[in-house]
């Protein structure tokens, strides 16, 4: 079977939520027992090398902390660092998702963008890359845009209207890729909408992948111009 890669702005990376930590086995750095010259230098070869890696990994640990809740709707980079919580909804992992499909049956809102065309690639000759969900998602990209203008608003509230058939209460479930601003901002739209049962899936479509359940290829539905 063919594997399918997402394309995705290049600053996005699978963050592990927590903080990672460095152990070092004292018996990497100081042998137990006398070792040859050779040993011995390559001994101190290894120690230095692994000093000299120290301060990369604490500054990756760093990285991969979560940041607060904005106040607002995040406007900047939509790849980074997210925060662990989004304030009026849930954050669901991959086995609760897997378990509320089952269950539930929720609306599911895929926010991920539209393919970028490379500029090395000729307009007539570019053909974007499939775009592979979870099963019985809706594709609407740009609903988690940092700033909708009136149009852009309104046509998202409305499809989530849909949706849900207008029930506020209906288990709804918004995300794109992993460490996506993207789904988190539409998230909370769908919160203030005044949706009270909000799911954010930060895992994303790698995430439900890397976990083996199954996708689909689907087409997005196309905000206005």
């Amino acid at each position: 079977m063919q594997a399918w890669f997402f394309s995705s702005p290049p600053t996005w990376g699978r963050v592990r939520r927590g903080k990672p930590r460095l152990v070092v086995r004292q018996s990497s750095l100081a042998p137990s027992t006398p070792a040859p010259q050779l040993g011995g230098f390559l001994a101190t070869f290894a120690t230095i090398a692994l000093l000299l890696l120290i301060p990369l990994c604490i500054a990756r640990a760093q990285a991969q902390e979560t940041v607060p809740e904005p106040a607002g709707f995040w406007t900047g980079p939509m790849g980074g660092p997210v925060p662990a919580t989004i304030a009026g909804g849930r954050v669901i992992e991959t086995a609760g998702l897997a378990a509320l499909i089952e269950e539930k049956q929720p609306v599911l809102v895929d926010v991920g963008p539209l393919p970028h065309k490379p500029e090395t690639i000729a307009a007539e000759e570019w053909v974007p890359p499939p775009h592979r969900t979870i099963p019985g998602s809706v594709w609407l990209p740009g609903a988690g845009d940092g700033k909708l203008t009136p149009k852009l608003d309104d046509w998202y509230r409305s499809w989530l209207e849909q949706l849900t058939g207008g029930d506020p209460s209906k288990p709804l479930v918004v995300f794109c890729h992993p460490d996506c601003w993207g789904s988190w901002n539409a998230a909370k739209r769908a919160i203030l909408y005044g949706y009270s049962n909000v799911h954010w899936y930060e895992e994303g479509i790698e995430g439900w992948q890397d976990a083996g359940h199954e996708t689909r290829v689907v087409q997005p539905e196309l905000p206005p111009r």
